[in-house]
């Protein structure tokens, strides 16, 4: 196992976690535009996201609300992608720590170990990205289906990409690429892992010389 790819791709995978955390739980996943909302909204600041959707009717004063819904009465969608990123953080954290084990300065597990705790934290890694990625299209395409769509034409808000969709799609790149150096770099190791038992070279005895004496 390379040592090199080892690190970097913890590096990323834990580059990844603060990514996806951060774009779970900020506010901001869609927010108002400035350009398409009407023009005596034009100062009013409004943003949602998964958890949280805000309103800002002044610089520095917001307020807040957890959509006043019990979570079943949450549109289906949302609650899809809140189980999407909750679940893509908990498989990135798992690919965390299967790399931290993996890392050649440790001594928890043996090379063989090491080789199978960083193919199944590059699974992992690999499944976070996935979701973190899918989840954050899905909203994104709601936001521009709603922008264009002819019956929302009249509302007063139009509402554009928010920070949080950017970061997600970063960090579900980033853990996309760290699972696939976790998962494949390590391809082809087990064989130079097998215990193979060991060969002395043990060179012929010599016979020792014996006396003869001749009558």
């Amino acid at each position: 196992m390379t040592s090199s790819i080892t690190y970097v791709g913890l590096i990323l995978s834990i580059l990844a976690t603060v990514g996806i955390i951060f774009s779970t739980i900020f506010r901001e996943w869609k927010r108002n535009s400035v350009q398409a909302s009407q023009q005596v909204l034009d100062r009013f600041y409004s943003s949602e996201g998964l958890w949280v959707r805000c309103t800002s009717p002044t610089v520095g004063q917001f307020q807040c609300d957890d959509y006043d819904k019990g979570l079943l009465g949450l549109p289906p969608q949302l609650q899809g992608m809140r189980a999407m990123m909750c679940i893509a953080i908990l498989l990135i954290i798992i690919a965390d720590l299967c790399s931290i084990v993996s890392l050649p300065c440790t001594a928890a597990l043996g090379e063989k170990q090491k080789i199978y705790s960083s193919r199944i934290g590059g699974i992992c890694a690999l499944l976070a990205g996935c979701l973190c990625v899918a989840a954050v299209s899905w909203y994104a395409a709601d936001i521009v289906y709603e922008f264009w769509s002819f019956t929302s034409q009249n509302d007063p808000f139009k509402y554009e990409f928010g920070t949080a969709l950017y970061v997600g799609w970063i960090a579900g790149g980033l853990a996309l690429i760290a699972g696939a150096l976790m998962a494949c770099c390590t391809c082809g190791n087990d064989e130079d892992t097998e215990s193979y038992p060991a060969y002395t070279y043990k060179p012929p005895s010599a016979k020792p010389a014996h006396n003869t004496e001749y009558v």
